[in-house]
């Protein structure tokens, strides 16, 4: 194990109740920081896609972040910006990087998790 990864107290947070909660068009997130690392429950709507509700927050087609993530239920639909396309499915892990959209896939809700690695300064 790497020094870095080495856990020096028990940390407990549950995503149902100590969570901050976000809510956006079709969807909404819940996080948990846990020293180092921020836990993100993200619930999307069917026909939620990067493309149609976000954009209008943004001036780029691509989210420009990379995000470490597992799909809990439903599937991702991603497109990169090289155009490879790919549906990620309920139970896989992906490293998203930069330079990408998604939407939910077919009429199922789409729940992932994201971990997202920081100081706790960086992770608010």
């Amino acid at each position: 194990m790497d020094k870095d990864d080495e856990v020096e107290e028990l940390i407990v947070r549950n995503l149902s109740n100590d969570a901050e909660k976000s809510t956006f068009e079709n969807g909404y997130s819940e996080s948990v920081t846990l020293k180092e690392m921020k836990v993100v429950r993200v619930t999307l709507e069917p026909g939620w896609g990067v493309s149609s509700d976000d954009d209008a927050n943004t001036n780029n087609k691509y989210c420009q972040k990379s995000h470490h993530i597992l799909v809990v239920s439903g599937t991702l639909g991603l497109e990169l910006d090289d155009g490879t396309k790919i549906e990620i499915a309920s139970g896989s892990g992906a490293a998203i990087p930069p330079g990408h959209h998604g939407w939910t896939v077919g009429d199922e809700e789409l729940v992932y998790l994201e971990f997202q690695r920081g100081t706790p300064s960086t992770l608010k």
